[in-house]
Formats: structure tokens, C-alpha cells, sequence
């Protein structure tokens, strides 16, 4: 008897490109959604981190009178070859100011002063630790037990806490000179690092530094390189990082070389960004960008007067805080010059000026649906996040 099943048709050709053109299209639209819960994701659990930092760091400030970090401010930008901050031929001991404030928050049992504590292993502990090679600090540190116990203001966890490589070649994670003393392996001091794996920056205010802020002809007591003249903040704090080539997880690179060029990469804190290396109390550059970090963004000082002067006049009279945390957000780049996009006055000079919190780079300035004038933000632009205390 002839069959009753009818024959079954195949796919044709074009049904099924359809078809894969369909899956494709699927894939296209849930790939970016998926990436950007995922990045979401990675900044929200920065974000508690660094919550925690600050707080812990509050907590610090209330029991103890002064901001968290072992070393001083100035002993952290001590400048020359021996100090921490060196140059780029010879960058010195290169710790950098998580490192110091660590010490502090998370470093209860890791620290001896005088001696390694008896019963211990003395090849545990790094010797004489301290911002300035030529300083024989007689403090040890296990970096191991930084971040454990229970007696810290501060504790992330490990999966927070990375040994960066350090080395003198600005290929290093850490560009620096490395402790000696422990030989059990080769950790250095741990450094605190974003859901991405990146360093998180710190700059920590000198509350010693009382000269006025507005210093004439172009200078300024807010912001330096080195602690050679006080300062509220010193870029070289965290120069170990800032002149990295291979930074972090991602392995950034965050240095400049004259005639470079643009970049989406490139960091406005860059050793110098906008073509020679910025001097101690200049608005330009790197140290024009650290002041838009750490200057109060609702309060510029009373002279240059805001109304009169230009952008790049503009200075801070007040800091956004005493302990000031950044992390580079998703892209790993500590303000790209990519986000920086119409924040620049132009596209050689490569910096974020404080005063484009007030003014448009141009000069104008920046009014609400009302016409008063109005201060935005600078740093939303940025997916960098910024946390103070």
C-alpha cells in the first residue's frame, strides 16, 4: 500500500541564511547589553569598595586627628633619586600613597618598629620600609598579614589586594625600587585594585601646607610634584603608577612621550601630558588635571576673580576632601583624553582645568535654564570614580 506520511520539505537556502541572520542579529543586540550589565556590575562593586575605604578612612580621621597613611604627605613626595618621587631617569623608592595609607587602615599585626617580633621569620618581613631610600626607618612590614585581623579600620579582602611587580623600567606594573628583607617570595606592600583589577589611586592633603593658594604670575600652592615647597596635593604620590607602561590587570599604559599622538588611551595625568613636564605650583598639564581631582568643585578661590579670569586661571580654594580616592573606571584609564573630548581648550594642551567646573573652555560661562551662572561637575564627564571623605 503506498504510504500516507507525507514527504517532509528541507530547509531551503535562503531559509536558512534567514535564519542565521536572525541568530546573528540576536547575538548582536544581547553581546553590548550583556557587556554593560557586566561593566555595571564591576563599577557598582568599586564603588562599595571604595565606600568602604572611605569610611574607614572617616573612622580613622575621628580616632586619630589626621588622614590615614603612615608616612606623612611630604615624606611620601619627598623628591630627588633617594626620595619616593624621583624622575623619570631615576624613579625612586616609588611607593605609592594606597600603599601608605594601608599601612594604617589594614596593617594592624603587619607592622614591627625596631625589629621583627620574636617567634617570627624574619625572611617574612620587608626591612626599613619608608618613602626615602635613604632612610633607615627600622620599621618592617609582612605584607602578607596587611589587610587580615580583626582589629583594622579596613578590611577588602584579598581579592582587593594585589602585589604589583616593581621594578625601575616603566614597563613594570610599579615603576620603583623594591624593598628588601623578605625572601619566603617576592611580595612588595599590597595595593588596593577596582573590579577590574586596576590600581586605586589616593591623594592625601597635606594640612601642613598653609600658604595661600593663589601664588601670582601663574603659580599656585594646591598642587605640586614634589614636597620640595609645601602643598595641599603632590602628584608625585602616586608617580609609581602615573609612569607606568604596563598598569594593572589590563596592563595600561599611562605615559607620554612628546609628539605623541592623541590617544583615546592616554591618561591627563600623564608625566608630561601636554608636552613638558609640569613644575612644582603650575596650572598645566598633569598638575592642572590633579587640581580639577582634588579641588572643592563648588568653591573656587576669591582671586583670580572667577568673573575676570580665564580658564585656565581658575583656582580651587578649598579641597574636595582630606582623602581623596580614584579609580580609573571601565576603560582602565585615569581621565582619557578621549573623555576629556570639548573639556580641553585645545587639543595640544591635554588639560582638564579646575576652572571649566565655572567656564567653558572658551570662557563662558556656564549658566542654568534660569541664566544665573551654575557649576557643574567637570568629572561626571569621566568614567573615572571619585570618592572623598
Amino acid at each position: 500500500m503506498p504510504s500516507s506520511i507525507p514527504a517532509r520539505r528541507a530547509f531551503t537556502l535562503i531559509e536558512l541564511l534567514v535564519v542565521i541572520a536572525i541568530i546573528a542579529l540576536l547575538i548582536g543586540i544581547l553581546l553590548p547589553a550583556l557587556s554593560r550589565s557586566r561593566q555595571a556590575s564591576q563599577n557598582a562593586a568599586t564603588r562599595n569598595v571604595m565606600a568602604q575605604l572611605a569610611g574607614a578612612s572617616a573612622a580613622f580621621e575621628t580616632d586619630n586627628r589626621r588622614a590615614p597613611g603612615y608616612f606623612s604627605p611630604r615624606e611620601m613626595a619627598s623628591a630627588g633619586a633617594t626620595g619616593n618621587v624621583g624622575s623619570r631617569g631615576a624613579p625612586g623608592r616609588g611607593m605609592t600613597a594606597m600603599e601608605n595609607i594601608l599601612l594604617d587602615l589594614s596593617g594592624k599585626d603587619a607592622i614591627a618598629v625596631g625589629a621583627v617580633p620574636a617567634g617570627r621569620n624574619a625572611n617574612e618581613w620587608l626591612s626599613n620600609v619608608a618613602p626615602n631610600t635613604q632612610n633607615n626607618s627600622g620599621i618592617f612590614v609582612n605584607p602578607a598579614l596587611i589587610g587580615s585581623g580583626t582589629g583594622n579600620y579596613f578590611n577588602p579582602g584579598r581579592a582587593y589586594l594585589t602585589n604589583f611587580n616593581v621594578e625601575t623600567s616603566p614597563s613594570a606594573p610599579q615603576v620603583g625600587q623594591r624593598f628588601n628583607g623578605r625572601t619566603v617570595d617576592q611580595q612588595q606592600l599590597p595595593d588596593l585594585i577596582d573590579a577590574n583589577g586596576q590600581p586605586i589611586l589616593a591623594w592625601i592633603l597635606d594640612e601642613t601646607a598653609k600658604s595661600a593658594v593663589d601664588a601670582g604670575a601663574g603659580q599656585n600652592s594646591f598642587v605640586g610634584v614634589d614636597s620640595t615647597n609645601g602643598y595641599r596635593f603632590y602628584w608625585g604620590s602616586n608617580a609609581a603608577f602615573l609612569r607606568s607602561q604596563s598598569l594593572g590587570r589590563m596592563s595600561m599604559d599611562h605615559t607620554f612621550s612628546t609628539g605623541q599622538a592623541e590617544s583615546p588611551s592616554l591618561s591627563m595625568l600623564a608625566e608630561g601630558v601636554a608636552g613638558s613636564a609640569a613644575t612644582n605650583g603650575s596650572n598645566r598639564g598633569e598638575l592642572g588635571t590633579l587640581m580639577a581631582i582634588t579641588g572643592n568643585p563648588g568653591l573656587p578661590n576669591s582671586t583670580p576673580d572667577v568673573r575676570t579670569a580665564s580658564v585656565d586661571q581658575i583656582l580651587p580654594a578649598s579641597p574636595r576632601g582630606r582623602a581623596i580616592f580614584h579609580a580609573p573606571g571601565s576603560d582602565g584609564v585615569f581621565l582619557s583624553q578621549r573623555q576629556a573630548g570639548k573639556l580641553l581648550t585645545s587639543p595640544t594642551n591635554r588639560t582638564v582645568f579646575y576652572g571649566v567646573n565655572f567656564k567653558s573652555p572658551s570662557g563662558a560661562a556656564y549658566l542654568d535654564e534660569n541664566g544665573k551662572t551654575t557649576a557643574p561637575n567637570i568629572l561626571d564627564a569621566f568614567d573615572d570614580i571619585i570618592v572623598s571623605n
